[in-house]
């Protein structure tokens, strides 16, 4: 009993805050399970995400990919922007429903919407082609997203930059991303290796990318692929949201993948403007 009277004592502060911090944290369990569902206009694609991002339309690839691939395919689709408190089953950040029908992951979602209305963006290609593009769209989504993260949470804070700050993320969340991304990242392997090491195999990548796009105008060619939004969607987040960072420094050495980014934004997002917060200067409109 006298143990429990000095821990009161001594650390009477912090046991209030852990108390009031798992209150808090059962309240928002409870509330997102009675989460009432909204109704939204059947036959559309809603695509949940978290909000647009300060110069590119999010802060995370994956929601600029697949709103690219919606914008590509001209589905009917209505963007909602409440994926922080409204996660989908996988606990994904970018997802899709359909008439109440619920599908995570960006890749998932095309193939559903492939399904749904009968769509299919690489009919015009050989299979060569088609394998070559999601070679590289595995490459982009699974090896160079892990190098991004780790550059732009880890590395970079690190010879200061306050990427937090320019993406608009508090100084606790990006504690939480900073650890989140190694953690996964070491899972994954890409996070075992040393800041080096991280950016020599980034580099590797971009390389790899500005190679087999060559001259082209697209990836596979002179139309535009299913490929084309993944690397759209990843390069997006170097090209205008790097803050100055590493990887804008090395994606700089490839002119023609500056030049790709700029050509995606112009064929499918003529509302850029619109769709970003100038440096969090103003709300999106879109």
């Amino acid at each position: 009993m006298e143990v429990v009277k000095n821990l009161l004592k001594t650390q009477y502060k912090e046991i209030c805050i852990a108390g009031i911090l798992g209150i808090v944290l059962v309240l928002v369990f409870k509330w997102r399970k009675k989460r009432v569902k909204k109704n939204y206009p059947s036959n559309t694609i809603i695509h949940h995400q978290i909000g647009r991002g300060p110069y590119a339309p999010s802060k995370t690839p994956f929601a600029v990919k697949l709103e690219t691939y919606l914008r590509m395919t001209k589905v009917p689709f209505l963007n909602e922007h409440d994926s922080l408190a409204n996660r989908s089953s996988k606990g994904k950040l970018t997802w899709i429903e359909y008439n109440r029908q619920e599908v995570a992951d960006s890749e998932f979602c095309i193939q559903f919407i492939n399904k749904t209305f009968n769509i299919d963006l690489d009919k015009n290609f050989s299979d060569e082609e088609i394998g070559a593009g999601r070679a590289i769209q595995r490459m982009v989504d699974e090896h160079l997203y892990w190098t991004i993260a780790l550059v732009r949470w880890v590395f970079d804070p690190k010879h200061g930059i306050d990427v937090g700050r320019q993406l608009g993320v508090s100084r606790f969340e990006s504690l939480r991303l900073k650890n989140l991304a190694k953690k996964l990242s070491y899972a994954q392997g890409v996070g075992r290796h040393t800041e080096e090491e991280v950016l020599q195999v980034m580099d590797e990548d971009l390389q790899a990318l500005s190679k087999f796009l060559g001259k082209k105008k697209f990836m596979l060619g002179e139309q535009a692929s299913q490929t084309d939004c993944a690397v759209f969607g990843m390069l997006s987040q170097i090209h205008w949201q790097a803050c100055g960072g590493a990887s804008e420094k090395l994606y700089k050495k490839y002119p023609n993948l500056i030049a790709y980014c700029e050509e995606m934004k112009a064929e499918f997002w003529p509302d850029w403007d619109d769709c970003i917060t100038h440096g969090w200067t103003r709300k999106a409109s879109k």
